[in-house]
């Protein structure tokens, strides 16, 4: 099989989705997971007309009610789901659905029954000749060059560690460390709120902007505070110190029980690499070490790449090697559009007359 037009590439992301073509090299769309409805409605949604809005155009307006349909990796709202995926087609790519083949990047913890209804949807809704179904930790693999190694997923709400041989998932050594980007922004508000009186400012806190413009992270936490002042600069004009928080905030990614002052339960980053690789057999250590991938919107904190290998060299005897990207927010995507380019992993999609013929059977046995 081989495409007469380049597939659709679609990372669907909790926080944001990633779309374009197998032919590029980057994401053609970047827009947030998001669905709005006017709050007047209080849920009676098929009453009365009213305006959807779908990604950062929720964000711009006032009095919506927000859901994001991904939840932890897992779509929850399959019509808020399915209204994303028409905006993608129609008015980010601006292409027919039936003229396309499409490949679908999901959560590292997504079981069979997503991946089914998501063929329903996209052969039965949007008339898509074939679908493909991968692993975002599967396909960021791909995307560094390499099918083997440990993808270290960290993304809004879920943090994933995934051991990958050979392009497949050893799904008893997936490690989720129960600490992401959400649980950042939640110490954020919970520090700067509890040292500024915010309703004395003139704009509200933005805290996923802060965590764009102030995060980093050091290779020794034992800095100068001197070198590392943050100040976030509010629309209005107002400038708030951020310097603390934005120190502390990172370092929960490494050392999450001192941070926050008590047992947590979530993993440090590199222990849960150390124990994702510990759960592998031993003749196929050597080879996961030598393509660690970082991936996802928290790994393009400056310094995160310098600090994990410090970390890792702590922790491990054997050599390991980092496989870093200037694009590490994207890396899944663009594993994306080297899968569908291909030809040995053209056997693995599914054609719209063979889940007509043999439904959700085909899935199971294509996307195991």
């Amino acid at each position: 099989m081989s495409f007469e037009k380049p597939a659709v590439v679609i990372d669907n992301g909790s926080y944001s989705i990633k779309a374009g073509f197998a032919c590029d090299n980057h994401p053609v769309s970047i827009f947030r997971t998001l669905i709005g409805r006017p709050s007047s409605l209080n849920g009676s949604y098929g009453n009365k007309y009213y305006e959807v809005y779908i990604g950062d155009d929720a964000l711009s307006q006032d009095n919506l009610e927000l859901s994001q349909p991904i939840e932890k990796g897992t779509i929850v709202h399959w019509d808020n789901m399915e209204r994303i995926w028409h905006q993608v087609y129609y008015k980010e790519l601006k292409v027919a659905p039936e003229d396309r083949s499409v490949i679908l990047a999901c959560g590292s913890n997504s079981n069979m029954e997503e991946k089914i209804k998501c063929c329903e949807v996209f052969f039965e809704t949007f008339n898509a000749p074939s679908v493909c179904i991968q692993s975002q930790s599967v396909l960021a693999m791909y995307g560094s060059g390499t099918t083997t190694g440990l993808c270290v997923d960290v993304g809004h709400d879920t943090t994933d560690v995934a051991p990958i041989y050979e392009g497949k998932m050893i799904a008893y050594a997936y490690i989720n460390t129960g600490l992401a980007g959400s649980q950042i922004s939640d110490y954020l508000e919970k520090c700067l709120s509890g040292r500024y009186i915010l309703s004395d400012f003139k704009s509200p806190l933005d805290y996923e902007s802060i965590k764009k413009s102030c995060l980093y992270i050091t290779e020794n936490c034992a800095v100068t505070r001197n070198n590392y002042i943050r100040k976030y600069k509010l629309p209005s004009g107002e400038e708030i110190d951020t310097s603390n928080e934005a120190f502390m905030a990172s370092e929960l990614i490494f050392q999450p029980d001192l941070v926050k002052g008590e047992k947590t339960g979530f993993v440090p980053l590199h222990e849960a690499i150390v124990n994702a690789s510990l759960k592998c057999d031993p003749e196929i250590r050597k080879e996961m070490f030598e393509a660690i991938v970082p991936c996802g919107g928290l790994t393009m904190i400056p310094g995160f790449n310098n600090r994990l290998q410090v970390e890792l060299e702590y922790c491990l005897s054997s050599p390991f090697n980092i496989l870093s990207s200037s694009e590490q927010y994207a890396v899944s995507w663009l594993g994306g559009a080297t899968f569908a380019g291909l030809s040995e992993t053209m056997k693995i999609w599914v054609q719209k007359k063979q889940f007509e013929d043999y439904g959700g059977r085909i899935v199971r046995n294509k996307f195991f």
